[in-house]
């Protein structure tokens, strides 16, 4: 009998690599305060183009391995070493980014939050095991403020850093001081 552990590692491994795998790459720096100043980027932006996040499970029979077995403890120990430590993008530096993701606040209280991981999808970092550092930007905010309900995901606009931190929900690859914060919903018009 397969365990879980295993097999929900492996579909969120699975969703991340279907993830990172949408979008397309655009080009052209944009700075400023105003939201139409930012370059609004895709998730597969803070990749590098060559960069597998699932290379490590290739030649793995994965549907044959349970949770006790040495192979699936080695493959899951490579790969969160290997996700950790993933490369980012260094072009994105200093660039001026509009980014839609999911929350995981590093605050205690959501009605003052002053900084949280930016996420890919709904319960990264939190419900399931962390995606790549390259897929993790901490957001610090100058002001507190209130994410109750906010489960719906943000659009965060601001100066794009790299800056590896490790937090209590995972290691973030890149940092941002956020300049504008809005519900996804309310950027949808």
């Amino acid at each position: 009998m397969r365990s879980s552990l295993f097999h929900v590692c492996l579909t969120r491994l699975l969703l991340f690599s279907f993830l990172a795998g949408c979008g397309h790459h655009q080009n052209g720096p944009a700075t400023g305060g105003t939201p139409d100043q930012y370059q609004h980027i895709d998730w597969s932006m803070l990749t590098p183009p060559k960069w597998d996040a699932m290379a490590l499970l290739k030649g793995i029979e994965l549907n044959k391995l349970q949770d006790s077995d040495p192979k699936a403890v080695e493959a899951l120990k490579s790969i969160r070493e290997s996700w950790v430590n993933a490369p980012v993008v260094d072009e994105m530096n200093g660039k001026g980014v509009n980014l839609i993701g999911y929350v995981a606040p590093l605050d205690g209280d959501l009605e003052h939050v002053k900084e949280f991981l930016l996420v890919p999808y709904f319960g990264a970092c939190i419900h399931t095991p962390p995606p790549p550092s390259n897929q993790i930007i901490h957001v610090h905010l100058m002001t507190p403020m209130s994410m109750m309900g906010w489960d719906a995901g943000v659009s965060v606009s601001g100066i794009l850093e790299i800056n590896h931190s490790d937090t209590a929900l995972g290691t973030a690859g890149y940092q941002m001081s956020a300049d504008i914060v809005k519900q996804f919903k309310d950027t949808v018009d």
